[in-house]
């Protein structure tokens, strides 16, 4: 979890900075069963989001349902890349990272790889990360959005099942985990 000013910046470590209304939460947790990971990536604001906020959260809420749109049997990482990536960049957002990686035992592994290039061929039960996870839009701005999925013969089963929309939350009550935990609690389905 990062939070501004610093999500320009992932998997940061502690600090003292405190939530105040206006405040960008990227959150970034996973459920695990039998040792297999299933990872999922939002982004929450404090009260209303800037409009920087939302129109990057627009342009990668684009650039993951163009991913999941491409992803079948038998096209590659780097189809999925490329889609996804057309679909960032008609929003003047570029992302120079990968969009995904495989999951499986543990959080990753180092077999692919969503992103240009690369030729790894799509088969039936590969699950991917593909994470829309974006630090480089400025140096203390970054945002998340990702989906576990699995691929299927004609297209993909998404693992996860949040709402895919930038979350506003009124307030904390003093405690992060309440309201942000409560929602994921209620949302977060890891299919078995």
């Amino acid at each position: 979890m990062c939070s501004s000013p610093r999500t320009g910046t992932s998997h940061i470590t502690w600090s003292d900075d405190v939530f105040r209304p206006g405040s960008q939460i990227n959150l970034e947790i996973a459920g695990v069963r039998h040792g297999y990971t299933a990872p999922i990536s939002r982004t929450f604001s404090i009260g209303q989001p800037s409009d920087r906020l939302r129109r990057v959260h627009e342009a990668q809420a684009a650039g993951l349902e163009a991913a999941l749109a491409t992803i079948c049997a038998g096209r590659t990482c780097g189809e999925v890349a490329e889609a996804a990536n057309r679909a960032v960049e008609k929003f003047g957002v570029k992302k120079e990272s990968r969009f995904g990686y495989p999951i499986g035992i543990d959080w990753q592994e180092q077999t692919a790889s969503i992103k240009v290039g690369d030729q790894t061929i799509l088969k039936p039960n590969m699950t991917f990360h593909v994470h829309l996870g974006n630090w480089a839009i400025a140096e203390d701005f970054g945002y998340v959005i990702s989906e576990c999925v699995r691929v299927t013969e004609s297209g993909v089963e998404v693992l996860t099942n949040v709402p895919r929309k930038l979350s506003t939350l009124s307030s904390l009550c003093g405690s992060f985990g309440g309201p942000v935990i409560g929602y994921l609690r209620l949302n977060l389905r890891v299919a078995r």
